[in-house]
């Protein structure tokens, strides 16, 4: 019946009374230990009554490549008489699981445990080398030690715990210290709109999801310089509201400012005027033309679907135009306080300045947590 096969389910049998030998150069085989009798496979599970089994049929091929066996496995439901059992009239397919200890994913792993140990001889890939069972604490303890956020980033993208509300807490504020740290530095070395631009798209933009965190959490989906009509934008989606809102950002640098102020005299004394920026001046009226543009194309145009905007129709809920830094003159601070209430809820002005506090505030919150439940980052 099986007895050409190792019988895992068996719970006398002892995966070391067998080997995998190599004999010809090309050949490799499963055998007894003593090698007098030789294997086809494995029998992972049978019925109580035994009539039917999952067996693992196992070839091993030698592969010019690395130099070494490479193990071809086959699971088949079987009877008696290795007959591949058939699907039921219902049923397309038969469907091979190890979902339980009656499906037989103990002795699975047994069988793949078994394998590993001859690694040397054949390929069992490199599994161990790049994963690991870890419990949820382990993750922690890898993401805390971790001292680079973008490759922490890159890190926790191919791990599947985003329900995990501590691990993203880690991950969030390590991102957003670390584009607090940058908006820091651009703020003190009053750096130009290209600089802030060419950080966002650094790297062939492998980044910009995460260093869009400058203007906030709420906002996703960031796209770089979007064409429309040969007009270019950034935009950005913004969630937290009760359907996601398109908003469209202006990036200039914090070595601009909102104003200019333009001076004269008369005879008797000298008089200065706060006027607008020229690029702040520039920066409104093109960023509501994009806006204009967007609206009037429907979720069709070639154009909206380059960007990723499907929307039957399109909606910008806000324009912001990101500029300068804050002063301490008392004066440019009243008529910076004048300009922004006059404009309207569709239309923003904000520093860089605005920016950090904002990110302070959201890092404050994400950490005021009860300690006992939180790790320290």
């Amino acid at each position: 019946m099986f007895n050409d096969y190792f019988d895992l389910t068996d719970t006398s049998s002892d995966v070391d009374s067998i080997k995998i030998v190599t004999s010809g150069g090309f050949n490799c085989r499963l055998t007894s230990v003593d090698e007098t009798k030789t294997y086809k496979g494995f029998v992972l599970a049978k019925t109580p009554q035994g009539n039917v089994a999952t067996i693992c049929d196992i070839d091993f091929h030698w592969s010019d490549t690395d130099g070494k066996y490479q193990p071809r496995p086959v699971f088949r439901r079987v009877d008696r008489d290795l007959q591949d059992k058939l699907a039921k009239s219902n049923a397309k397919h038969i469907r091979i699981s190890f979902h339980s200890g009656a499906e037989g994913y103990r002795e699975f792993w047994k069988m793949i445990n078994f394998l590993r140990r001859y690694k040397e001889t054949i390929d069992t890939g490199d599994f161990e080398d790049k994963f690991q069972v870890v419990s949820k604490e382990g993750v922690v303890r890898f993401l805390n030690d971790k001292t680079d956020p973008e490759q922490l980033g890159k890190d926790l993208e191919g791990l599947n715990i985003t329900s995990s509300s501590e691990l993203n807490a880690i991950t969030t504020l390590r991102l957003l210290k670390d584009v607090k740290e940058k908006l820091d530095e651009f703020i003190s070395s009053d750096a130009s709109e290209t600089d802030v631009q060419n950080w966002i798209d650094e790297d062939n933009h492998v980044h910009r999801q995460r260093r869009c965190l400058i203007f906030g959490l709420e906002y996703l989906n960031f796209y770089r310089e979007g064409f429309a009509s040969s007009k270019k934008f950034d935009i950005l989606t913004r969630i937290g509201t009760k359907s996601p809102e398109h908003v469209l950002i202006e990036l200039k640098g914090p070595s601009e400012d909102l104003f200019r102020v333009s001076e004269s005299s008369t005879i008797n004394e000298k008089t200065s005027e706060f006027q607008l920026s020229d690029s702040l001046a520039r920066s409104i009226p093109q960023i509501l033309e994009y806006k204009s543009i967007l609206e009037t194309k429907q979720a069709e145009d070639p154009d909206l679907q380059r960007i990723g905007l499907t929307d039957k129709k399109i909606t910008i809920a806000k324009c912001i135009v990101v500029i300068g830094k804050n002063r301490e003159d008392a004066r440019w601070k009243r008529n910076k306080t004048n300009f922004q209430q006059s404009l309207n809820s569709s239309l923003e002005v904000w520093t860089y300045s605005e920016l950090l506090n904002k990110l302070d505030s959201t890092i404050e919150n994400l950490e005021y947590k009860d300690s006992s439940n939180w790790v320290e980052v």
